[in-house]
């Protein structure tokens, strides 16, 4: 059996098109353009250049990653599995409000905390992973640029909040963990990077 547009559907859409069509024409875009067509020629030139900067800058961000360094940063204390604000220059561990480990070294290691809303409350977030300086690298290693990840990398370990091993963001484990917080729920939305106020 063939499929067909019905006879209404197709005047229907014919009739909108013809609208639109004069709606266009009652506007003189037409008459615009060829009276002047260098000022025509400069907005599109603008137009051209805003598209390409907007394109530009979704390129150039990868989804879930911070698009900068903050004054404040979350940390999360490992006696407690509570987050605590810290300042974004500090990298970790940190003293924790719970005190030391057992074994006595700080609790409180940077965390990269997202939310599926804008404006989350403290249930809405979640801690994707966290970081902490790599024992075997210096700290002048450790770069804030988000956009190159064979950068950022350096000199850092991850691990899940309840983990029990830091591994290289580089490795398959760590890139598995970073791929982990791009994709979106069952809803489609893709998690954003938080950070306290």
């Amino acid at each position: 059996m063939r499929f067909g547009v019905p006879d209404w559907l197709r005047y229907e859409i014919r009739h909108k098109l013809e609208q639109l069509r004069e709606g266009f024409e009652r506007l003189g875009v037409k008459d615009a353009i060829n009276d002047h067509p260098k000022a025509a020629a400069i907005v599109a030139l603008l137009v051209v250049i805003l598209l390409w900067t907007v394109v530009a800058r979704i390129v150039r961000r990868p989804p879930g990653q911070a698009p900068r360094e903050s004054k404040k940063a979350w940390f999360y204390d490992l006696n407690t599995g509570q987050l605590f604000v810290g300042t974004g220059k500090e990298i970790g561990p940190i003293k924790a409000p719970s005190g030391p480990l057992p074994n006595g070294e700080p609790a409180g290691y940077r965390a990269h905390v997202y939310s599926f809303l804008r404006d989350p409350n403290e249930a809405e977030r979640f801690v994707a992973f966290l970081e902490k300086p790599d024992p075997n690298s210096s700290p002048a290693m450790m770069t804030w640029d988000p956009g190159n990840l064979e950068k950022w990398a350096k000199g850092r370990l991850i691990k899940r909040a309840g983990g029990e091993t830091w591994v290289s963001p580089t490795s398959p484990r760590g890139r598995q963990i970073l791929q982990e917080v791009t994709h979106p729920n069952m809803y489609g939305q893709i998690p954003l990077y938080q950070v306290p106020r």
